[in-house]
Order: C-alpha cells, then structure tokens, then sequence
C-alpha cells in the first residue's frame, strides 16, 4: 500500500521551466500540486520520497485532476486522493469556473446523492475515470452523513480496483502487441531462410543441368546403335529440359514406358512436374526414381538422387501427405544411417506434422486460441527445413488466418494472408490456379471480417476468374461475390433510386451504412448511457485508435492503415454528431 506522506502545494499559472504538461493535455494548466508519495513501511521515508504533480486544465475541475493523479501514479488510496482534491480545489483561480456538464445535473448543480448515481452509471459503463472524479466531488459537497461517506469511498475503491484491471488488461494487450511485432520479425527471418536455401536448392539444379551439357555421350548397345527407351533417346529429353521448355520435355517423356525410365529421366520428369505446379507428378516420378536407387551406398548431398528426395517430400506436403513426406527421408536412413541432413529433417518434419496435426484437432473442437497456438509452433518448427518452402508455408499462413480472422484478430490474420497471396503470385514458383484460387478466398473471407469489402470483393472476383466456366464451384463462387458486392454497396452509399433520390434529401444517392459502434470498438451496450459517457468512450477510442491507425506509425499494410484511420475519423464525426458531442 502507498500512503500520503506530505502534500507541498505550489500554485501556477503556466509550469515552471523545468516542468513538463502531462502529453494528454497540450495546453497550460490552470493549477498544479506537488505530492510527495512513499512506498508504506519503508524507513526513512526521505530515501524512497518520490514527487510527482497534480493538474488542473481548462474545462476541467480539481476532481478531474485528482483522479487523473491517482490514475497515472497507480496511487490507489482513497482517503490521500480525497484530500488531494481538496487541496485542488482550494488552490483553483477564485473566478474560474468548470464546465456546467462537469458539476450540473439538469438545471441545477448536482446533489451528492445524483453524483453516486452518475457515478455508478459510469463504473458499469467501464468509464472509471468518470465515475471516480462524480465519488470525489459528492464527498466534497458539505453536510452528507457519514453511512454515505463510506458509501462512496467503498465505490471509489472499487472504482480503483476496476481501473487496475483495466490496467492489466491494457498490459496484456500490450504483450499481444509486442508477441505479434516479434512473430512478425520471426516471420520475416524465416522466408529469408526459406528464400536462401531454395537458392542453393536451385543452384543444385543448375549444377546438375550444367553436368547434362557437358555430358553428351549416347550409350551405344550391343548392336552399334544408340540405346533407345521405346525409340526415344536419352538427348531427345535433354535437349528440351536444358533449353526450358517443360511442355516439350513431358510430351517427350509420355512415350517412354516406366520401366524404361532411368535415374536421370526420372530426375527430369519429376523437375518438369515440379515447374509446372504438378506436384502429383512430381511426388510420383521422385518416389520411383528413390526406389531403383535405394542402395546402401553413401547417399551424397547433391546427388540426383537426393535431389529427388527434397523434391519429393516438398511435392508431399504441398499435397498434405505428410506420410509420404517422411517415407523419403525413412527410406534414406534405413539405407544411410549417418546422413545428417535427413536425419535433420526426419526429426524436424515430424515436429512440423505433430503440430499441424494438434492445430487441426483443436480447430474441429472450435478452440481457435489453442489452434493458433499450435500453428505457431509448427511455423518455428519449419525453420532450418527444406520443405520450409514459400509455397508450403503459405498453406500454413493460410490456415493462421483463417483462425485469428475467427478470433477477431484481423490485423494479425490478415498479414498472414497477405505473405500467402504473395507467395502463390510469385512467378518464379508456378502454381495451379486452384492453389491460387484457395488463397484469393481466404483473404477474402478475412477481408469481409475487418469490414474491408471494396478488398474483399476484388479477391472474390480473382478467385472467381481461375474457376472454369460450367464447374459447379463457379456457381458458389458467384453467389460468394454477388453477397460481397451487395455489403460492399451498403457501406459505401452513394447508389441512387427513388428510395435516395433528391426529393428525399440525398441528392447524392443512398448513404453509406456503416457500424460506427463496431468501427469505434465501443461497447455494445453504450446507447443505452448517458450523453457524456458515450461522448467520453468517442473520445477515448478515437485517440486510442488513430495513434494505432497512423500511416506513419502503423507497421503493417500502409493501404489498411490508411483506411481504418478514415474510417475511424468518419464514425467519430458521425457519432459525435447525432449523440450531440
């Protein structure tokens, strides 16, 4: 417990030159009051004397600035702040005189019965700072009985036990904000890892297509000719892959038997599968070359074969077999034991499909908390692994954003969204339009639920043009789109009819219908409250939210900050307007 030491009153016009205003109020204060506070039990209370300054601004009164102290300095002691307000209201100006809102009830100045009533109404409404300056002023009016003293200094405890939660509250905000910063950071270093090890993933490849030029030797079979798969020889397949074109290396490889295919024929097919977003090509071709391969010789880092395998178990995952994942790196221990990188990845991935496989459990169950938790696991887990690639974690921030979209976390869904759109519209790494198609839809549904429609609605249509014309889901995807375009008019206005036209006084159309409560992140509850605590809760949430939303501060997507700084500056425009702010 903190307990008043002394109460040294210094009385100001303007503050002195060593002094600064509190940031919530640029102008200059009308009084101000030094209070020397000491933790309790502490001897001598000169060694652990702390000072700090009570204000009083214009349009407020010395009960304002008591309760403001007490809120800043987290001094909850209901008997030091009372005679704080005491001694601020004996130094305030002899000619200055409050706001009538602050002191007035109706007509007439406030009984101390009406101002525990309004401060009651208050502290249900969750506006503490309000309620706790109605307690201080009904215990400065003269004459009440002691039953209602105590009255209201219980309430006023109770106020300061609500305004410390409220605290704890901000504080654990404040750490979600500060875990979503640092997953954001370890985010962003974990496609920088991806992005380096697919370049020597690549650079793998280059080697091995380098090694094809230079090898131009045909084996020549017994009867002096070249050997031959069913007619096709083995330059008829190289000479296209070298060259880039993958259709043609396919059509070529299509009139080769299976069991004619060899080790770099097999290599080749599942490269061109893989180019081209056909990872059940892929996964099959990578798979029969492991098994003609499979040897107890040294499996070689860069060899085609283990190739293959990376290739092969990326193509797994980008499938969700994650069983067929393992297999490859199962198949090369059981042939190799001391391969390092495999066992690396063997024991990496199955961290990666437990957790997935948790996340999932906990989804069917409708426990978005526990899920999102998994899921981040499962993104660190990913770290270091070769099927840590753009394209599968992009499945995995799909997933992430689907979750914290149904946990009302928007801004946090929708940048996971964002990083999976991005890597499926990367043109380095082809994908199917399917694929494509999943992310547009899933950002679009995280978009409907920040209130986004003019976003949502352009990713609807993207999804909605990579669906084939006469497929059932084009069906689907249109009424999807038509819902959209619908909520995106209503929010926006401006349509014109004979329900809007001029004679009914809007001359320029429909107007816009929008949940200013919900944009404000007011309570739900607010109209039913008096005029100043739902003018007070504007104000609050509109400070609260335009710091967060500022272009130049916020540092997530510029374009949704710049929106929901509009946003937040029109619906407190509008209810300042019709609540009489």
């Amino acid at each position: 417990m903190i307990r008043l030491i002394t109460l040294l009153v210094t009385l100001s016009v303007g503050l002195s030159s060593t002094e600064e205003a509190p940031s919530t109020n640029e102008s200059q204060p009308i009084a101000s009051l030094e209070v020397d506070i000491t933790p309790s039990g502490m001897n001598p209370p000169s060694e652990v004397q702390q000072s700090s300054v009570a204000y009083v601004y214009p349009n407020e009164d010395a009960a304002i600035g008591a309760f403001r102290f007490a809120e800043e300095m987290e001094f909850y002691h209901a008997d030091s702040i009372v005679d704080i307000h005491q001694r601020l209201m004996s130094e305030l100006p002899s000619d200055y005189v409050p706001p009538l809102e602050l002191t007035k009830c109706g007509k007439k100045a406030c009984s101390a019965g009406k101002l525990w009533k309004r401060a009651e109404e208050n502290r249900k409404a969750d506006a503490h700072d309000l309620a706790g300056a109605d307690l201080l002023r009904a215990l400065a009016k003269r004459g009440i009985e002691v039953d209602f003293v105590e009255k209201c200094k219980q309430s006023l405890i109770r106020t300061f036990d609500n305004i410390k939660r409220q605290r704890e509250r901000e504080s654990r905000e404040a750490e979600e904000e500060a875990k979503m910063e640092k997953r954001r950071a370890e985010e962003e270093e974990a496609m920088e890892e991806a992005r380096l090890r697919k370049e020597a993933y690549e650079k793998d490849w280059t080697t091995f297509i380098e090694g094809l030029k230079v090898n131009k030797e045909v084996e020549i079979g017994e009867d002096g000719n070249p050997v031959t798969m069913n007619g096709v020889g083995i330059e008829q397949v190289v000479a296209p892959f070298v060259g880039g074109d993958y259709e043609g290396t396919i059509a070529v490889l299509k009139k080769i038997p299976g069991n004619l295919k060899g080790e770099t024929v097999l290599l080749i097919e599942a490269r061109c599968h893989e180019i081209k977003g056909n990872y059940g090509g892929a996964l099959q071709s990578a798979g029969t070359l492991i098994q003609k391969t499979a040897s107890y010789e040294k499996w070689e880092a860069g060899s085609p074969r283990m190739l293959a395998v990376t290739l092969g178990a990326n193509a797994a995952m980008q499938l969700g077999h994650s069983d067929k994942a393992l297999k490859f790196y199962q198949t090369v221990l059981k042939f190799d034991p001391d391969q390092e990188q495999c066992r690396k990845q063997y024991r990496g991935l199955k961290k990666v499909i437990k957790h997935l496989k948790n996340a999932e459990e906990q989804i069917q169950k409708g426990y978005n908390k526990a899920a999102s938790g998994f899921i981040d696991e499962c993104l660190s887990a990913m770290r270091g692994l070769d099927v840590d690639s753009p394209l599968f974690r992009s499945k995995i921030q799909l997933k992430l954003c689907t979750i914290l979209a149904n946990m009302d976390k928007a801004e946090e869904a929708l940048t996971h969204c964002d990083k999976a759109v991005a890597a499926r519209e990367d043109e380095s790494v082809p994908v199917s339009d399917s694929i494509k198609k999943e992310a547009y839809l899933t950002r679009g549904d995280a978009l409907i639920q920040d209130m986004d429609y003019d976003e949502a609605v352009s990713d609807y249509r993207s999804a909605f043009d990579l669906v084939p014309d006469g497929a059932e889901e084009k069906r689907e995807l249109h009424m999807k789109l038509q819902q959209a375009m619908r909520q995106q008019e209503d929010w926006n206005g401006g349509k014109k009819d004979h329900f809007y036209n001029e004679h009914r006084g809007f001359p320029d159309g429909k107007p816009p219908e929008r949940d200013h409560v919900k944009i404000l992140q007011l309570p739900v509850n607010l109209e039913e409250h008096s005029k100043e605590i739902k003018c007070s809760w504007v104000k609050k949430q509109f400070k609260k939210l335009v710091r967060k939303y500022h272009p130049d501060k916020y540092k997530g997507n510029k374009k949704r900050a710049a929106r929901k700084f509009k946003e937040v500056t029109d619906s407190k425009g509008h209810l300042s307007e019709v609540w009489g702010c």
